[in-house]
């Protein structure tokens, strides 16, 4: 039994650090794009909605993007980085603004998003409530590999729920736009790919009824010898071989060794109050 326990001592460590990033980035400002996925002209546009939220508001909303999840799950990850970073705002019992940080993760690489909730801001931004923000207005843009857009969509989105439970106006907020339709691609033998298909097939046959009966007639010889130099390969291709069809082009590569330092950005309120709210969703 006393081997038992102490074997257990080791292991419980080791568990709970399995949970844990390695070489969690440093935060750079609101907006924390480690993935380099997002455009300078968006990027100044999320910062400035970030910091009239916290002008206006107190909470701090921080958008991060990683390369990699190193093997993590979303929630664990996004709600490491809300505690370890000390997003939202330490506050007294009572203050209204207290903990209302909240976490925007997305990872390209592994097609995972997560809005984490903190403690203060679960209590008007609902599990369900975000996980409508992330279906209407990001995830459908990410699925085109628009990153930009679709943070800076669900971040404005997200600012005017602190906007209603604060009672301020977001004078920074962008248009809401919906992103057109895309097609989810087919599997293999189906959509357009498989009536490409059918399409040679029949052209094939068309082809070989020809050659046939033009090699009926009289002259025998001669229209076999057509027939026999019919070049055979241009059979064997067929409309998209060959090609790649690829949809989703993902990142060339690692990021080296690990992440930026911190520049000279201040760090946040110092709360870190989360408790894994929120909603995640893949694409």
């Amino acid at each position: 039994m006393r081997v038992i326990f102490l074997a257990t001592l080791f292991i419980l460590p080791a568990t709970a650090g399995q949970a844990q990033l390695r070489n969690l980035p440093k935060p750079v400002g609101y907006v924390n794009d480690f993935a380099n996925v997002i455009p300078a002209q968006q990027e100044t546009a999320i910062t400035r909605i970030a910091e009239e939220v916290l002008q206006k508001s107190g909470g701090e909303i921080v958008v991060v993007t990683l390369p990699s999840l190193q093997g993590r799950n979303r929630d664990e990850v996004a709600l490491q980085i809300g505690r370890e970073w000390g997003i939202g705002r330490k506050g007294q019992p009572g203050d209204a603004a207290r903990n209302t940080g909240l976490v925007v993760l997305v990872a390209p690489t592994e097609r995972e998003l997560k809005i984490e909730t903190g403690l203060g801001t679960s209590t008007f931004l609902t599990a369900a409530e975000a996980g409508r923000v992330a279906d209407r207005f990001m995830v459908p843009h990410f699925r085109s590999g628009d990153y930009g857009t679709g943070i800076l969509q669900g971040v404005n989105a997200l600012a005017l729920e602190y906007a209603e439970r604060f009672n301020f106006e977001l004078t920074g907020q962008v248009a809401q736009t919906q992103p057109r339709a895309t097609q989810r691609r087919q599997p293999p033998g189906g959509g357009t790919l498989g009536f490409g298909r059918l399409i040679a097939f029949v052209i094939i046959i068309m082809i070989l009824s020809s050659l046939f009966r033009g090699g009926g007639g009289g002259g025998g010889g001669r229209g076999r010898r057509r027939f026999g130099g019919f070049p055979w390969w241009l059979l064997l291709m067929r409309p998209g071989g060959g090609g790649h069809r690829g949809g989703w082009g993902g990142f060339g590569g690692g990021f080296g060794g690990g992440f930026g330092g911190g520049g000279g950005f201040g760090g946040f309120g110092g709360g870190g109050g989360f408790g894994g709210g929120g909603a995640g969703r893949s694409w």
